[in-house]
């Protein structure tokens, strides 16, 4: 084993820590379409779902965040009490993918023989990856094709401490 005869005073401080991780991959799911300004949808149908004139695609540029579709033009308003040809959601646009990593790492150190003292590290999203928000897909809008909130927050550490007996 490695390490497997160290001193005890090396064991008690270096051996027995246990390791926990969970990574999340995601890619983005396919985004839905509206008007939502005050336009004329159907009686009863509420946001009218814009028309399609071309091919969306999202920017892969530096500036996807403040831009996110290449061309906004492809969205426009269809007749009044009309409604548009954009499907319910376009799958060849998704939300941005996500990568989370939530590690800790954690020992018990033992006392006597039925007393121990237990100590942990927990990081949610450790290595502090942004994961953005779905972009405004409200065609109306002014904000149409922006990114303006994270959907997982910033890394966050807790410690944890237990003293069994």
């Amino acid at each position: 084993t490695f390490l497997g005869n160290m001193p005890r005073w090396a064991d008690m401080i270096i051996g027995g820590w246990k390791t926990n991780g969970i990574w999340r991959i995601a890619d983005g799911r396919p985004l839905p379409f509206f008007l939502d300004d005050g336009g004329q949808p159907l009686p009863t149908y509420g946001a009218q779902r814009p028309n399609i004139v071309g091919t969306p695609k999202r920017n892969h540029g530096s500036d996807w965040v403040d831009n996110y579709f290449v061309d906004n033009n492809v969205f426009q308003r269809p007749a009044p009490f009309a409604l548009g040809n954009a499907p319910r959601t376009v799958g060849s646009v998704r939300s941005p993918w996500s990568f989370t990593a939530d590690l800790s790492v954690g020992k018990q150190f033992r006392i006597r023989e039925e007393m121990n003292f237990e100590f942990r590290v927990e990081a949610k999203n450790a290595l502090n990856h942004p994961v953005f928000g779905t972009p405004d897909t409200n065609v109306g809008d002014d904000t149409f094709g922006t990114i303006g909130y994270t959907a997982i927050g910033p890394r966050e550490v807790q410690l944890g401490f237990k003293f069994n007996f």
